[in-house]
């Protein structure tokens, strides 16, 4: 054989040990290691719904099978866990995060926010966070007319809040007169308050109306108003969306607003975490979806799924991200004027 050629050989040997070494050594990072999955939320809600079913399921899809722990780090309504994911936590892929909802919105109107949405490295969303604003039977309102005969009050844990944001922009849209009542740790303080009768009505995610309130939804103790969302929501067609009633530069601001149910709930790495870790978890994420028994879980329990891959998330992200400086400016003012309300 030709000097040449065995050279050849021995240097292709080579090269493929090496990718191998390479792609054993990627592939193989996870083994032995802890990766916190972290909430902004309480455990009660669905954000702690969907990190369950994540810390549950995708570990045996991960190469090297690392333990999933999920860690709630609940604040100023996810805004303590976006900054610390962001800027302080690991960047080596053993953080993940079920990342709040309106980071969208907070990285184009907040400008206190100390995060970008676009940097995030999305891995993946289990579903939609489209909501409805639900009034109580014993409040008496039965549609929006009714809200704009009479003072209806809305929990919410904080004026920043989108199921506070969403009925402020419906004062000023439709001409209801929702009044926000904050200060509410979560999800589950509110639902409690309308049951004493403390507030008239909340607004909460198609998920926790499916999974953990079909049966007041079925009974009629819990009355849809309107949908936060970007369109009407299909299980319930006759329930108007309020960018219906946008118009105008409203529209840019309801459109950043409806990102929170467009983005949902999304597991994303902060930036910085390697491409190699972001295709091993963008993998395990979609082998998750496709497993039986992940599938039967979901069926049993009625959680609503419906998925988007990373890219596809971070493609909506850009496109939003997009929209005219002064069109934004324009949907940050009127933003500010609704955080003035009192």
């Amino acid at each position: 054989m030709p000097v040449i050629g065995k050279f050849s050989c021995a240097a292709l040997l080579c090269i493929a040990a090496s990718s191998t070494a390479v792609a054993q050594s990627g592939d193989d990072f996870y083994r032995g290691k802890d990766v916190r999955v972290l909430i902004g939320a309480g455990v009660g809600g669905t954000y702690g719904l969907y990190t369950q079913l994540a810390t549950r399921h995708m570990r045996q899809h991960i190469p090297g099978n690392p333990n999933l722990i999920m860690q709630n780090m609940p604040g100023a309504g996810g805004l303590v866990a976006l900054n610390y994911s962001y800027s302080v936590a690991p960047k080596d892929g053993t953080l993940m995060h079920l990342i709040h909802s309106e980071v969208l919105y907070e990285s184009l109107l907040n400008k206190e926010a100390k995060f970008n949405a676009q940097h995030f490295r999305w891995i993946g969303r289990f579903a939609d966070a489209d909501s409805l604003m639900l009034a109580t039977k014993k409040s008496g309102l039965r549609n929006l007319e009714d809200v704009k005969a009479k003072e209806a009050t809305a929990g919410a844990t904080g004026i920043a809040n989108i199921y506070a944001l969403g009925p402020l922009m419906m004062n000023r849209l439709a001409g209801t007169k929702f009044k926000i009542i904050g200060g509410y740790k979560g999800v589950a303080d509110i639902i409690l308050a309308m049951e004493r009768g403390e507030v008239d009505s909340a607004g909460m995610s198609l998920a926790a109306v499916q999974t953990q309130h079909a049966d007041k939804m079925k009974s009629g103790e819990f009355v849809p108003l309107f949908a936060i969302a970007a369109r009407r929501i299909p299980a319930f067609p006759d329930i108007p969306a309020f960018t219906e009633f946008a118009k105008g530069a409203d529209k840019t601001l309801l459109e950043i607003y409806a990102s929170n149910g467009t983005i949902g709930r999304a597991l994303a790495f902060p930036p910085g975490v390697p491409d190699n870790q972001l295709r091993i978890m963008r993998e395990a994420f979609s082998k998750t979806l496709a497993d039986p028994a992940f599938q039967a879980e979901v069926k049993k329990a009625s959680i609503p799924i419906t998925p988007l891959s990373g890219d596809e998330i971070a493609a909506d992200i850009e496109r939003i991200m997009k929209t005219p400086p002064e069109e934004i400016e324009a949907a940050r003012k009127l933003h500010e004027s609704l955080m003035q309300t009192k």
